[in-house]
């Protein structure tokens, strides 16, 4: 007989204080298996569940009413060894998922050198899930290998650069270890990260299934097998070539690397054994730690769903954050995430081309962000950069995702975490746009010209040209000029895929794109 606990369960580990602690694993036998919590050789609790028909057991206990530790749980069962697990604390603890801007590792974002060193011991503990699109051997030999992580100098290179900026700011204002369950796999659409079933519950979930099943279709085995060993190989190659620069230079940014050994090998064949398929991520990798009590979600994913699903993304993402709620027993877990930022391709940029996804995308992030309830979006219009969709900036989303969390989750009084966004447009001679947000006075940062200034109008033909644009004298309401409409009917700012973001808030924090029909005269309501 044998108890084995979900691979989180580790020592080190960071556990949620003020909500129930849920324990889950397998025996091989029917059995009760009793869960205790020990500090300075004293019984804090003790709680117990039956194991069900499958094996699997989940065990629920009373809160940790304060933050603190360290604590020792031991989990048994009458006739078998018991598992303990030492060095555990009550804290805060985040789930950290998304693609690569998510998983990019702190040591190859910019500034790391001369960060790395001087961070010295913290109160964070990170976990990577181990990435898996399949459950097999693999992962599961993975998952034993997988430990909490005590962040300092000598460990934090590999954590999420985007997760450590959170963490160090939500340390600040917190005294409490902070946990980061890093959820992560690169290149994975929205579809990835939830389940089939979930996503056939609306049109746009079936449209990527469908997409899915089109292109698997293209192949037979053996072709999708014979370029699948391929791609391996020369994913293998470069895997190499890269360890072999990170070894003379950790520090390197993904575009650092790009300009030295060439792009990783891109895009992965699609089959049916393809690692990104519908629900992969999501069965593989949130159902391995679901449902773990969690403070909240960071989330920073979208770049894949540029290329096709500008119109299915919101739904989509909309049922991926009711499904994750469904599986975490949370159906009020905040979710933060970051909004994309800009980026174009050098190829497009030259050609003149746009074809708009990118602002699409961010457009339907903002309407879940709107629409769902503790759902709330970082602005990171600011942090692209030309030609590559792997800023090296992690600390500018990371910050803004902590000063959502300090505001909307901790309850922290004057935070100023709401970038501006538009309340209304007026027209006139011109057009006048009042913004709210968590701010006293907006800034234009660039030249005031139409064509560094963000803002385009349009009249009733939609032919969209550049605005001259003007802060008024209140700090709230921008002013914008363009004699070529002459009866404006459309605004909007910064949305492009890749282009000017000038306008911010004194504190730092960078306007929301957006584009809106004008429906206000100058004096009218």
């Amino acid at each position: 007989m044998a108890i084995t606990l979900n691979g989180i369960f580790k020592d080190n580990m960071v556990f949620q204080w003020g909500a129930e602690l849920r324990v889950f694993g397998n025996s091989d036998v029917p059995c009760t298996v009793r869960c205790a919590l020990f500090k300075d050789e004293e019984t804090i609790l003790v709680a117990e569940a039956p194991t069900e028909e499958d094996g699997s057991f989940l065990i629920c206990a009373d809160p940790i009413e304060e933050p603190g530790g360290p604590y020792e749980i031991m989990i048994s069962a009458d006739g078998v060894e018991p598992v303990i697990l030492s060095n555990c604390y009550a804290g805060e603890v985040w789930l950290a998922a998304g693609q690569t801007n998510m998983e990019y590792p702190l040591a190859r974002s910019e500034f790391a050198k001369y960060l790395i060193p001087k961070i010295g011991k913290t109160e964070i503990r990170y976990y990577k899930v181990p990435q898996a699109g399949f459950l097999d051997e693999e992962q599961a030999k993975a998952e034993e290998e997988s430990q909490w992580i005590e962040v300092d100098s000598e460990t934090a290179g590999e954590m999420s650069g985007v997760a450590f900026y959170f963490a160090q700011s939500i340390e600040s204002r917190v005294d409490a270890k902070i946990g980061i369950i890093q959820c992560t796999f690169g290149g994975s659409t929205i579809d990835c990260w939830q389940s089939v079933e979930s996503l056939l519950t609306t049109e746009e979930g079936k449209a990527y299934i469908k997409e899915f099943d089109e292109r698997t279709s293209e192949y037979t085995p053996e072709e999708f097998n014979a370029f699948a060993f391929e791609f391996e190989k020369a994913e293998n190659e470069y895997k190499k070539l890269l360890d072999e620069v990170l070894a003379e230079n950790p520090y390197l940014t993904y575009l650092e690397t790009d300009r030295l050994i060439g792009k990783a090998p891109w895009p992965p064949p699609v089959g049916p054994r393809a690692v990104r398929h519908p629900g992969s991520f999501f069965e593989c990798m949130i159902l391995r730690v679901a449902p773990y009590t969690l403070r909240g979600v960071i989330f920073y994913q979208g770049e894949s769903d540029t290329d096709g699903h500008q119109t299915e993304y919101g739904r989509a993402f909309e049922t991926l954050i009711r499904e994750w709620r469904e599986v975490f027993f949370d159906d009020e877990l905040p979710f933060l995430f970051c909004q994309l930022p800009m980026y174009i391709s050098k190829d497009r940029k030259y050609m003149g081309y746009d074809d708009m996804s990118w602002p699409l995308i961010r457009e339907q992030q903002q309407i879940v962000a709107i629409d769902m309830r503790n759902v709330y979006m970082a602005v990171t219009a600011d942090c692209g950069e030309f030609d590559n969709v792997h800023p090296s900036d992690k600390k500018t989303p990371g910050d803004r995702l902590a000063l959502l969390a300090q505001k909307f989750v901790y309850g922290f009084e004057n935070t100023e975490a709401v970038s501006p966004y538009i309340i209304d447009a007026r027209r006139g001679e011109g057009v006048e746009i009042t913004f709210g947000g968590d701010y006293l006075l907006l800034n234009l940062t660039a030249g005031f010209g139409p064509e560094d200034s963000g803002f385009e109008v349009a009249g009733e033909d939609g032919e969209f040209y550049p605005a001259e644009a003007t802060v008024d004298f209140d700090g709230k309401t921008v002013l914008l000029s363009c004699p070529l409409v002459e009866y404006p009917s459309k605004v909007r700012y910064a949305f492009f895929s890749y282009g000017p973001t000038p306008l911010h808030a004194q504190n730092g924090l960078t306007a929301t794109p957006f584009q809106v029909r004008i429906d206000k005269d100058l004096g009218g309501t």
